[in-house]
Order: C-alpha cells, then sequence, then structure tokens
C-alpha cells in the first residue's frame, strides 16, 4: 500500500454501502486484505495526516555469515591482508566482492597500541648532542651545525659551507661560548666530519677523529 489513498476510498466507497467485494476489485486487491485493513484499525486513523514513510527491512550482506571468521583470523594474525582473508572465505563458500571484504577489514582490524616515547633524560650539563643537518637556501646548499643540550633542549646552530672537521671545532667553540660552558659529554650522530671508519660489522669499534680536549663545566645546562 502506499500512501492513505486506498484506505481514503475504502472509507468513501464503505459509507456508500459499496459491498467489499467489489470494493476489492475496484481497489485491486483481495478480500482478505479489505478485511484485514478493517481489523488492524486502519480505518480510524486521522487519514489527514501524511502517512509515515514506509521503512526496508536491511537486506543480509554476503559477507555477513562470514563475519566471524574473518574476526577470529585478524584476532589471531592482526597483518592478513584482505587478499588473504578473502582466499580463506572464499575457500569457506564465500562468493562476494573483495571490495566489501575490505570495508569490513578496515574496520575491524586490530591497531597496535603505539609504544609510549621515552625521553631520554640527562643531568644539567652531563651531555649535549651534535650534528649536521643540510639546507637549500635560492642562492645554494648550506650545512647547518646543530648543538642540543641534553637536559634544557637548548639548541645552538650556525650555517656552514661544509662538513669539515674544522666546522665541527670552530662550530662547537662558539657553541660553548654562547652556552656558557662544556658539557661533560659530546654525542655525534656519526658524522662524516667525525666517524673516520666503522668496525663494528666485523667485531670493531666506531673509529673517530679526536680533536683539541676541552674543559669542561657541569653548570653548562
Amino acid at each position: 500500500m502506499y500512501g492513505w489513498e486506498p484506505l481514503v476510498l475504502l472509507k468513501h466507497l464503505l459509507e456508500q454501502g459499496v459491498p467489499k467485494t467489489a470494493i476489492a476489485e475496484r481497489l485491486g486487491v483481495s478480500r482478505r486484505v479489505i478485511y484485514k485493513w478493517l481489523a488492524s484499525g486502519q480505518l480510524d486513523r486521522d487519514l489527514s495526516d501524511p502517512p509515515p514513510p514506509r521503512v526496508r527491512a536491511p537486506r543480509p550482506a554476503a559477507l555477513d555469515p562470514y563475519q566471524p571468521l574473518i574476526e577470529t583470523l585478524l584476532g589471531t594474525y592482526p597483518e592478513l591482508s584482505a587478499v588473504r582473508l578473502l582466499a580463506e572465505c572464499q575457500a569457506a563458500g564465500y562468493a562476494g566482492s573483495l571490495t566489501q571484504l575490505k570495508v569490513f577489514v578496515r574496520r575491524v582490524r586490530p591497531r597496535p597500541v603505539p609504544e609510549p616515547v621515552i625521553r631520554f633524560e640527562t643531568p644539567p650539563g652531563h651531555q649535549a648532542q651534535v650534528d649536521f643537518a643540510e639546507v637549500r637556501f635560492p642562492w645554494g646548499k648550506r650545512v647547518a651545525l646543530l648543538v642540543v643540550l641534553g637536559y634544557s633542549r637548548l639548541l645552538w646552530l650556525r650555517f656552514y659551507p661544509r662538513q669539515t672537521m674544522q666546522t665541527v671545532m670552530t662550530g662547537l667553540e662558539a657553541a660553548f661560548a654562547a652556552f656558557s660552558g662544556v658539557p661533560g659529554e659530546l654525542l655525534f650522530d656519526q658524522m662524516r666530519a667525525v666517524i673516520v671508519a666503522d668496525e663494528r660489522p666485523g667485531g670493531g669499534k666506531l673509529l673517530e677523529q679526536v680533536g683539541p680536549t676541552l674543559p669542561c663545566s657541569p653548570e653548562t645546562d
């Protein structure tokens, strides 16, 4: 039934005394439908209001019977690809599409809990980290020497044309002057200007160039 029109006509014909058989023929329905409308109190409604929208029952998806299988597999093997899951479902009788399966997998795949970021703490004046960063300007490429104090994260940097040991020593002296002291140790990130050779893969050590000894001040940081 679509809208109130059949009920309005039914009510009008009944008031005119038209037999129910004739009404059923005129409305194109069976007599059983006429009696059902009357028994359910349809004619007692306020037919001047618009009828409620028709709600269709959701149709079951082809993937519904296989969702427990997918969830079980993902619970054991969270990294299984949608293609592999499709093969497992097809072996169990699934005849639907990969797209439908991907949508469901994207929704239920377990997401790993990110590990908390633990900041490496050092006491004041103990350590500074030293590294180069390459920067491109409109007029050419330069390298920035960065020195970061481990405790306060205070950053010093200066631009130089090349990465050399002389640049490192000159820059460190300028950084220590700006910090008004020298940290107890320096941590280098395998800088080419500092590292001579890496013999660790063969069981050796990481060989570094050794510059002049600089005085240390524990109050630096």
